[in-house]
C-alpha cells in the first residue's frame, strides 16, 4: 500500500490534538492516512480540493472532525462519493452538541456516518471495517483487535473474581441448596406444609454470608418460581492447551472470522545523573558476555513490583532472510500494544518493547526481572535517518564510522535529546546500533519505533541462541517469539563511546578496534 486509504480533515489545530488518538489507531492498525488542516468558512476552497480529488489520490475513506465549523463533514460529503465518517469536536461552550447536531442532521443526499463527541477512535476502527470489506488484511486485524479487546475483558473479570470473591463467586453468594430450586414445591392452592414452615437448622443458616439472599420452599410465594432469580454466573475456568496458556479463550464468544481471516491474523503496543563510561554492562544487551550477565544477576528486582499476570506465549516459526509478513504483522501488534517479543539478532536473542511507550519499558524490565531504577537498556533503530530523532548531535567522523559498520555489530553511546527515553536510560546518553539481521530490520520497518533491547540472559544462564531456551525462561511472560532457528553469530558487539573526545572503545567484540583506530586515528584512545 504506497497511497494513503484514509483522508483526514480537520478544522483546527485543536481538533488534531483531540484527534491524535483516532490516527495514533490508525497507524497501529497498520491503515495509511493523510491529514489536512482546512475551514469551511475560512478556507473553503482547500475543503473543496480536498474533497474532489480524495479518490484520485487513493484515498478511499474520509475522516472529517471539527467543532464550531462542523458544516465542514456535510461539505466534504456533497462533492464526494466516499463514505464520509464525522468526529464532532468539543470546542465550544456547547460542548460539542452543536456540532453533533449539525453532523447528524444532513439534507437528502449528503450522507455522514457520526461518531460520539471526541471519539477519533471509533472513527478510526470504522473507517478500517469499511477498508476491510475491499482489502482482506484489515480483516485479519480487525479480527485480532476483537480477540485482544476480549482477552483484556477476561482478564478484567478474572482480577474482580481474584479481589472480590466474596461478591463474585457464586458458590460463595449463594447457599447450597438454592441450586436445587427447582425441585420445590408449586402447588398453588394448598396452605404451606409442616415442612414448609420448619425454620432451617441452625447449622444451615451458618453457611449464609451476610447479603446473600435465603431462598425457602413457600409454595406459591415470590421464590416458589425460578424465574424470580437471578443467579451470578459461575466464573470461568482458566483453560490450557499442553500447558501453553493461562488465558481462558474468549474466542468462542465473538463473531468467527473466516479461516482465511484467522490465519492471516496478528495474534494479539532526562536523568539528570551523568553516565561515568565505566558503568556501561548493558550497553549491547543482544551481546553480552558470561562476566556481564554475573554482574547483572547481583542487580535486586523491585521490591513493591507486583508479580506480572501470565499471559499466553506464542511461538512462530520465521525465516532469517525472508520474515513472513502476517508473522511481523503479529509482531508488530504486540509492540504497539505494550508487550514484549523476542527475536534473534546478529548474536543471541533479545527481548524488545517499545522504546517509546513508559509502560512497556516498565514491563521489559520487570519479564526481566530487573530494578527499573538500574536503566541500562539499548535501542535498536531501522536506518541512520532514525538516529537524528534520538541524539543530540553525530560528528562527521563518526557518520563515516556509521556508515562502513551499520547495519553490523557495533554499539554507539550518544548524548540523547533530552526529552525522550527517560525510561530506556536516566543517563544523557543512549547506546544505539542496526543489527544486521532481517528479522528485526524488516519489524522495526513496520512499528515504525525504536525498540528498547535487553540481553535474554538470567543469573544461571547466558544469553540464548536459541527460540527453545527464551521460551524455556520466559513463558508465560513474554508476549511472542519469533523463532528463526538458531543464530548466526557468536560474538558480541563492539561497544565505541563518542560523548567526548578522544572516543574511546569500551569493549572490543564484531569490529575489530584496529579498523576503528585506521578511521579515527588520534580521536580515538589507545585501548
Amino acid at each position: 500500500m504506497g497511497r494513503a486509504l484514509v483522508g483526514v480533515i480537520l478544522g483546527s489545530r485543536a481538533d488534531f490534538n483531540i484527534m491524535r488518538r483516532g490516527l495514533e489507531s490508525l497507524r497501529i492498525m497498520g491503515v495509511p492516512y493523510v491529514f489536512e488542516l482546512a475551514s469551511a468558512h475560512r478556507t473553503p476552497e482547500r475543503v473543496t480540493r480536498f474533497a474532489q480529488t480524495a479518490g484520485e489520490n487513493g484515498i478511499e475513506v474520509i475522516v472529517c472532525a471539527a467543532g464550531g465549523s462542523a458544516q465542514i463533514a456535510g461539505m466534504i460529503a456533497a462533492y464526494t462519493n466516499l463514505p464520509v465518517i464525522a468526529v464532532p469536536i468539543d470546542s465550544t461552550p456547547l460542548r460539542g452538541q452543536d456540532a453533533i447536531y449539525s453532523m447528524v442532521q444532513m439534507p437528502p443526499g449528503v450522507p455522514v456516518a457520526t461518531v460520539g463527541i471526541n471519539n477519533g477512535e471509533n472513527a478510526a476502527l470504522l473507517a478500517t471495517q469499511i477498508l476491510a470489506l475491499k482489502h482482506e488484511r484489515f480483516r485479519a486485524v480487525l479480527a485480532h483487535r476483537r480477540m485482544s479487546l476480549a482477552q483484556r475483558l477476561e482478564g478484567s473479570a478474572k482480577e474482580l473474581f481474584s479481589e472480590y470473591p466474596d461478591l463474585c463467586d457464586v458458590e460463595k453468594t449463594c447457599p447450597e441448596h438454592r441450586t436445587s430450586i427447582g425441585e420445590e414445591d408449586t402447588d398453588p392452592g394448598g396452605d404451606p406444609g409442616p415442612e414448609d414452615i420448619t425454620p432451617e437448622p441452625p447449622e444451615d443458616r451458618e453457611k449464609i454470608r451476610p447479603g446473600a439472599v435465603s431462598v425457602h420452599r413457600q409454595g406459591s410465594g415470590p421464590n416458589s418460581n425460578a424465574e424470580h432469580l437471578v443467579r451470578t454466573p459461575p466464573p470461568q475456568e482458566p483453560s490450557s492447551s499442553n500447558g501453553e496458556s493461562q488465558r481462558t479463550d474468549t474466542a468462542d464468544m465473538l463473531p468467527k472470522p473466516s479461516e482465511e481471516e484467522l490465519e492471516s491474523a496478528p495474534g494479539f503496543g532526562l536523568g539528570p545523573t551523568p553516565l561515568a563510561i565505566e558503568q556501561i554492562p548493558d550497553t549491547d544487551p543482544l551481546g553480552t558476555s558470561r562476566e556481564e550477565v554475573s554482574r547483572e544477576a547481583d542487580t535486586q528486582p523491585d521490591e513493591e513490583a507486583a508479580p506480572l499476570p501470565l499471559v499466553e506465549t506464542k511461538v512462530f516459526e520465521i525465516d532469517h532472510d525472508s520474515p513472513d509478513e502476517d508473522v511481523l504483522t503479529h509482531a508488530m501488534m504486540v509492540l504497539l500494544e505494550g508487550g514484549v517479543v523476542a527475536f534473534p539478532t546478529d548474536t543471541v536473542y533479545g527481548l524488545a518493547a517499545d522504546a517509546l511507550n513508559p509502560d512497556a519499558v516498565k514491563k521489559l524490565y520487570e519479564v526481566k526481572g530487573q530494578s527499573s531504577q538500574r536503566k541500562s537498556l539499548s535501542i535498536l533503530i531501522q536506518n541512520r535517518e532514525t538516529l537524528s530523532t534520538l541524539v543530540r548531535d553525530v560528528p562527521e567522523e563518526v557518520e563515516d564510522i556509521l556508515a562502513r559498520f551499520w547495519p553490523g555489530g557495533l554499539t554507539v553511546l550518544f548524548y540523547r535529546l533530552n526529552n525522550i527515553l527517560n525510561t530506556v536510560s536516566d543517563s544523557p546518553s543512549i547506546a544505539v546500533r542496526i543489527p544486521n539481521d532481517e528479522v528485526p530490520l524488516e519489524l522495526m520497518k513496520m512499528v515504525d519505533r525504536p525498540l528498547a533491547v535487553i540481553n535474554a540472559a538470567t543469573p544461571d544462564n547466558p544469553s540464548p541462541t536459541t527460540a527453545e531456551e527464551v521460551l524455556e525462561r520466559f513463558k508465560g511472560r513474554i508476549d511472542c517469539i519469533l523463532d528463526a532457528g538458531e543464530c548466526r553469530g557468536t560474538d558480541t558487539s563492539t561497544v565505541l563511546s563518542v560523548l567526548s573526545e578522544p572516543y574511546e572503545i569500551l569493549r572490543e567484540g564484531t569490529v575489530p578496534a584496529d579498523q576503528l583506530h585506521e578511521m579515527l586515528g588520534e580521536r580515538l584512545k589507545e585501548v
